[in-house]
């Protein structure tokens, strides 16, 4: 993809809310893309009861690992920042293709969870895809994220039944034209 397409993803995805706005990730951006990462991974891993410095190993090593993975299975994935009031907030990880755009990952730090910004953001998403023609958004759901899996149903996401596995449950919305 070249790089005035690239540039374009961000403003083709548009929030009705103003203070939202959605731009490309650069490599200026790894320290918070490491630190959402923390932020998302660290109060499930808080559990465990590990001593600091091994949770902070066990996270870098995930964060690695993610990002290993994801550029392994999404090659064309395109990481966009989310920014509330020109701050960053979140990161949305999306691979589009002519029929179906796949969100692949979106995560919010701490204080912009339960605000609003992930309905606004994946609102905006179904809306841009629509209108590049997609009939279908797509995500996968860590089957023990309970939280996530509500709010997708809420955004009128569905179960695709041979789309489950152990780990993960894949959700679809169909996008009406």
């Amino acid at each position: 993809m070249d790089a005035i397409a690239l540039m374009t993803i961000a403003t083709e995805i548009v929030s009705p809310d103003a203070r939202l706005r959605l731009r490309l990730a650069g490599t200026a951006d790894e320290p918070f893309l490491r630190d959402l990462f923390k932020s998302v991974k660290g109060a499930q891993l808080a559990t465990a009861g590990l001593p600091p410095a091994m949770r902070d190993l066990v996270l870098a090593q995930q964060y690695r690992a993610q990002v290993a993975g994801y550029a392994a299975q999404c090659p064309a994935a395109q990481s966009l920042i989310i920014l509330r009031d020109g701050a960053p907030v979140g990161r949305l990880l999306l691979d589009r293709a002519a029929s179906r755009w796949h969100v692949v990952d979106l995560a919010l730090l701490l204080g912009a969870r339960n605000a609003g910004v992930g309905r606004e953001i994946m609102q905006a998403v179904a809306t841009a895809a629509r209108e590049q023609g997609a009939a279908v958004l797509s995500l996968a759901v860590a089957t023990a994220n309970e939280d996530a899996m509500r709010f997708y149903v809420r955004l009128g996401f569905q179960d695709v039944a041979d789309g489950a596995n152990a780990s993960h449950r894949k959700m679809e919305l169909t996008l009406a034209r």
